[in-house]
């Protein structure tokens, strides 16, 4: 007694027959194609594609203020012809003669 593995193609309801066929067969071997390869087909058609096609992404950064400051003027066209100041103590040693020290002045006039 071998047992026969079989698909079941499709139900004819007015007479009420089932119609089968082997796993080796034509009709199953469509069917397994239909399955495989055509199914994936309209879930993509369906889902309006595999691949994004557009996208934003939003970000709002932390700004904090940190209280550094960088003050360069030029003092002629001519190129290395500036005076800085900045709250950078490394940088201000770099500066040499270029370096300005501010004074802050208190007006007590409202301008």
């Amino acid at each position: 007694t071998q047992r026969v593995v079989v698909v079941g193609l499709f139900f004819y309801l007015a007479l009420h027959t089932w119609y089968h066929a082997g796993l080796c067969s034509a009709a199953a071997l469509v069917l397994l194609h239909i399955t495989i390869y055509v199914s994936p087909l309209f879930v993509a058609y369906w889902s309006h594609g595999f691949w994004l096609k557009q996208s934003s992404y939003l970000e709002q950064p932390t700004v904090r203020f940190q209280y550094e400051l960088l003050l360069m003027a030029t003092t002629d066209p001519s190129p290395g012809s500036f005076l800085a100041w900045n709250t950078f103590s490394a940088f201000n040693r770099l500066q040499g003669e270029r370096l300005r020290v501010l004074v802050p002045l208190r007006s007590s006039s409202p301008t």
